[in-house]
C-alpha cells in the first residue's frame, strides 16, 4: 500500500511538471475558439484513415476513455514512446479504452512502414504535415502530444512529450478516469 502511494505521488509530480511545461508553452501560442478546452467536450473533426477514408472523431471517442496520441515517425520522443503505447493498448480492455494515433508525417507510406515494422495494434490516422487537424484543430506544436478524453468525450488532460503510458500508475489513473470521468483526487491535488 505504501509503495502504491509513493508511485502515485511520483506520477502526480510527473503530471505537475508536464502541466507546467504545457502551460508555459501554450501561453506563447495563439488560441482559437475551436481548440480543445480542458473540461469541455472535444471539438468534432474528421480524421483520415491511411486509405483516405474520413472518420468522425466523436464516433471514435464515444463511450470509451480515449488516449489520442499526436506523433510522427521522424520524431525521436514519439518513436521512444510508441512501445509503451503499444503495451498500454494491450493492457486495457478494448470495450472501455481506445488508444488512437494521429500521425503528422508528410507521407502516408512512411506511416504504413512504421506501423508494419513495429506491429502497432491500435488505429492510426493521418494528418499530412499536421495541417488539417494537429495544428488548426488541436493546437499541437510539439510532438508527441497526447490527449486523454473521458468516455463522455470530455478532454480532461494533455501530456506534452514522451510518457510511460504502460506504467501501473497510469493504468490505475486511466481506470479511475473510466469510473469517474476525471483524474483521481490524490493525483489531481498534487498536480495542481
Amino acid at each position: 500500500m505504501r509503495m502504491m502511494k509513493t508511485r502515485i505521488m511520483q506520477f502526480a509530480h510527473l503530471i505537475l511538471l508536464t502541466a507546467m511545461l504545457a502551460s508555459c508553452s501554450a501561453s506563447d501560442q495563439q488560441h482559437s475558439s475551436s481548440l480543445p478546452v480542458k473540461g469541455e467536450v472535444m471539438p468534432v473533426f474528421q480524421m483520415n484513415r491511411l486509405d483516405g477514408k474520413p472518420v468522425n472523431s466523436h464516433e471514435l471517442f464515444a463511450g470509451k476513455v480515449t488516449i489520442l496520441n499526436v506523433w510522427a515517425t521522424w520524431c525521436p520522443p514519439c518513436r521512444k514512446e510508441m512501445p509503451d503505447l503499444i503495451r498500454l493498448s494491450r493492457l486495457l480492455p478494448a470495450n472501455k479504452f481506445t488508444v488512437i494515433g494521429l500521425s503528422v508525417d508528410n507521407k502516408a507510406d512512411d506511416v504504413r512502414a512504421f506501423i508494419k515494422q513495429h506491429h502497432i495494434p491500435f488505429p492510426i490516422f493521418w494528418d499530412q504535415g499536421g495541417t488539417q487537424i494537429a495544428g488548426p484543430k488541436l493546437g499541437v506544436f510539439k510532438y508527441p502530444e497526447t490527449y486523454i478524453i473521458n468516455r463522455r468525450g470530455v478532454y480532461i488532460e494533455k501530456i506534452v512529450g514522451g510518457f510511460p503510458w504502460a506504467s501501473p500508475q497510469m493504468v490505475f489513473v486511466l481506470n479511475s478516469i473510466y469510473k469517474t470521468g476525471k483524474v483521481p483526487e490524490p493525483v489531481k491535488k498534487k498536480a495542481l
